[in-house]
């Protein structure tokens, strides 16, 4: 490129310099935006995943009720197939500090002499194992409960009495979730301290990793086929195998969540790659239109096409590498806080921070790539223009007038001359209307989905809560009678209402074959339970998805909820049979309904006769629903505390004593990773499409500068003036109102539903948040105000004589 053509770019760089600043700043946002949504979602993915295999997770738990001996390990690891094998346990039991409410524990054991080769976890304060009387706590745990270590907490097992144990340490698990998103503690005690809880020193279950040689099987079909072969060779051996974990294979209790995340950073990003090829269409249009003239007269004095198109290209170039090199790094560090700010939500621990090569090239793509592809259809347009079109111009589209849009605004009367004005304008450029209505609508649908999917998970979270018309929920170490239970409830201060249910683990039966379930180490994710409600209970009111619910001459009968057809028995439907294992029973019944069930796990709902029949405990309960007469958390609280004291004194037994709102801040905490991020993301959209509108609207003054000085020898004020472009303005960002609306309604939906299936198995409520757009509308109207006096301060501070020699 000449000496002159560079000194002509600068000299038009300089001219333009806040237009130029604008659009590099467009770009860089928009980078930025790319950058930070893929990176974060890249680290986050591969960190969840390391995090859970360096726990090397086991393949499959066998249930042997009789014990894991030493003789039973020996066997298992000479099997094909089995590369380790090791004994545990697990507890669900209680845990207080000081005078504090009790909260839900799980108690994961082992032997002192483990090798801790299979679900390890990684201690960060203390050792293991722990010394006598202690126990360690997941790290996040201590917070939870509020306690460090040194400590001491009290601890009671089922069936145990509440022992005082000190807090010996902390370690990290990664294959649990945070304690306060579970609201239940995680602690990790040896068989030793089993005893000192009441408990015997049995470890019952047997952990394997199933492999080939050293390669550990990802294949559940392998593992549950090595799982069936090794409970038939402990079978003949006499250590009788109850019933099969398997997990879903190298998969995260909360990988749905982290898909989810990924998913929605994923599509931000193009979303935010979308408006960034807008933004450049837009401005590098605008700056093409803005120098029409100059191009005619350098066409005129020798100048070709190709000349003119590189020059700008570079231009273009220049400006793009210039927003991406601004953009990179600060990028890089966005996208790393969010993956950290995830990892957090998820306890994950974050290896490396480094962001794949694939990251950078998409990062490079968007801020270079696209910008200058994008650049080619205006500079091609603007560089192929004659030297009679350019003289011609005068900063409308060249199609032939009188068209119907044409007629309808000359025809059209408004309330003012300045508003007709502005209305008239709109439309002297429709390419550019389009690009600039396009940039702000995708931004508006963006943010107003975004925030409305966040006011669905919210209202999930409501509805699931409004289901339940009880307060407390006790459930009891074993079956006891129900009517003396009842009544103590009923005499307990504070109780209006109290209900027995039945309550107990199940699983799904094959014949032939070892019961299977896909539920975690902890017991509690993927789990199956069967509950039995009384037949005229008024405590829940589930919604049908599809059949009806039990009535109380029901035999042969049950209903599921959403996650068994999704996780336990794959593709029943109401019509078909289910063989579930209850009490040691394989029953099988007809599925009459499935509910959505949000907040509980996998459930089968059997009428409260027919399950004290399969599990033969007429008049026993294990669970009891408890409503208060006052509803607000302490007040629940308060109850909670005089029934447990109650029922200990009369021998009962707790496994665990909830109110509804440690349940609402349990379904609080597994949404808030996602509500957040669409917050987040929703406001970077916003920011973005804002400003594109301002860019359009000074490349649209701009261009009409002679128009103005026109105008100026005419009489019009600078007031009237910057009426005519703010209200310009105005009208474009209603326009993109409308559509953003009208746009939002389905994208709602369908992202809504495709989040929520694939995280929860439960489509979101379609929610649409009215204060969003109001917000949304304020934050437009009041931007595009603002842009337009910014833009109309040019041309009103442009004398009548720069104006009409301006090229």
């Amino acid at each position: 490129m000449t000496r002159l053509r560079l000194r002509k770019l600068g000299r038009d760089v300089w001219a333009t310099r806040s237009r130029v600043a604008m659009m590099t700043i467009a770009i860089a946002v928009s980078v930025l935006a790319v950058t930070a949504f893929l990176s974060a979602r890249a680290i986050i993915g591969r960190e969840i995943t390391r995090n859970y295999q360096a726990t090397r997770p086991a393949s499959a738990t066998l249930h042997i009720p009789g014990g894991v001996g030493a003789a039973v390990l020996s066997a298992v690891r000479a099997e094909p197939g089995v590369l380790d094998a090791t004994a545990r346990g697990t507890l669900q039991g209680r845990v207080k500090v000081g005078d504090g409410p009790w909260r839900t524990m799980v108690l994961f054991t082992a032997d002192r002499a483990d090798p801790q080769r299979i679900n390890t976890v990684a201690v960060e304060s203390g050792s293991w194992p722990p010394p006598k009387g202690t126990l360690l706590l997941e790290r996040t745990a201590l917070a939870f409960l509020g306690v460090s270590p040194g400590q001491r907490v009290t601890v009671e097992a089922p069936g145990g009495t509440p022992t005082p144990m000190t807090v010996a340490g902390s370690v990290h698990d990664g294959g649990v979730a945070p304690a306060a998103q579970e609201q239940t503690a995680y602690g990790y005690v040896t068989t030793t301290a089993l005893a000192f809880l009441g408990r015997p020193p049995t470890l019952d279950q047997l952990r394997i990793v199933v492999g080939d040689h050293s390669t550990v099987s990802t294949s559940s079909p392998t593992i549950d086929r090595t799982a069936q072969r090794v409970a038939t060779r402990l079978k003949a051996l006499g250590h009788p195998v109850s019933s099969i974990d398997i997990p879903p294979p190298g998969r995260h209790p909360h990988q749905g969540q982290m898909v989810m995340v990924g998913f929605v950073l994923l599509a931000f990003g193009l979303m935010a790659l979308l408006l960034a090829s807008i933004l450049v269409a837009t401005m590098l249009g605008g700056m093409l239109t803005a120098q029409i003239r100059q191009i005619g007269a350098m066409k005129a004095v020798g100048a070709r096409t190709g000349q003119i198109l590189r020059m700008y290209l570079a231009l273009a170039a220049a400006i793009a590498v210039t927003a991406t090199a601004l953009a990179l790094v600060p990028g890089l560090a966005l996208g790393r806080a969010l993956a950290e700010q995830g990892a957090r939500l998820l306890n994950l621990d974050i290896t490396t921070e480094s962001v794949p090569a694939w990251v950078y090239a998409v990062a490079l793509g968007a801020g270079i790539g696209v910008p200058l592809l994008v650049a080619l259809v205006p500079l091609l347009r603007g560089s192929r223009i004659t030297v009679r079109q350019a003289i011609d111009d005068h900063g409308a589209d060249s199609a032939a007038p009188g068209g119907l849009l044409d007629r309808v605004l000359t025809r059209l009367r408004g309330p003012s001359r300045t508003q007709m004005m502005a209305l008239r304008n709109m439309f002297r450029r429709r390419g550019r209307l389009v690009l600039s209505v396009g940039l702000l609508a995708v931004a508006g649908t963006m943010f107003l989905t975004g925030l409305n999917t966040a006011g669905g998970w919210s209202s999930l979270v409501a509805q699931s809560i409004g289901q339940r018309h009880y307060d407390i929920e006790i459930r009891l170490d074993k079956p006891y009678p129900a009517d003396r239970l009842t009544a103590l409830a009923h005499a307990t201060q504070g109780v209006s209402d109290a209900e027995a249910w039945g309550r107990t683990a199940a699983t799904v039966h094959t014949a032939g074959r070892i019961d299977v379930a896909h539920v975690y180490p902890d017991e509690a994710h993927d789990s199956f339970t069967v509950l039995a409600p009384p037949a005229d209970t008024r405590l829940t009111r589930l919604p049908l998805v599809a059949g009806r619910w039990l009535r109380p001459d029901d035999t042969d009968a049950v209903v599921l909820n959403s996650l068994v057809p999704a996780q336990q028995a794959p593709g029943t439907t109401v019509g078909d049979t289910v063989t579930v294992t209850v009490a040691g029973h394989p029953v099988t019944r007809r599925v009459v309904g499935i509910v959505s069930d949000f907040g509980t796990l996998g459930a089968a709902y059997l009428p409260d006769r027919d399950y004290a029949t399969v599990t033969g405990t007429p008049g026993r309960t294990e669970m009891l629903r408890i409503v208060t007469d006052r509803h607000d958390a302490a007040s629940r609280q308060a109850v909670l505390d005089r029934l447990d004291d109650a029922l200990t004194r009369a021998g009962t037994g707790i496994q665990q004593a909830t109110t509804i709102d440690t349940l609402r801040v349990a379904l609080d905490g597994h949404v808030l990773v996602l509500a957040d991020a669409l917050i987040a993301l929703a406001v970077v959209m916003g920011f973005v499409g804002l400003l594109g509108l301002a860019s359009a609207l000074g490349t649209s003054v701009l261009e009409r500068t002679r128009e103005f000085g026109v105008l100026r020898t005419l009489g019009a004020t600078a007031s009237a003036i910057r009426a005519v472009v703010v209200t310009e303005g105005v009208l474009t960002a209603a326009l993109s109102l409308l559509l953003a609306t009208v746009l939002t309604l389905p994208l709602t939906r369908v992202f809504g539903d495709f989040i929520g299936t694939q995280a929860f198995r439960q489509d979101l409520p379609f929610v649409f948040s009215f204060p969003a757009l109001v917000l949304w509308s304020l934050l437009t109207l009041a931007g595009a105000a603002a842009a337009g006096v910014a833009a109309a301060r040019r041309a009103t501070r442009t004398t009548v004589r720069e104006a009409l020699v301006s090229l």
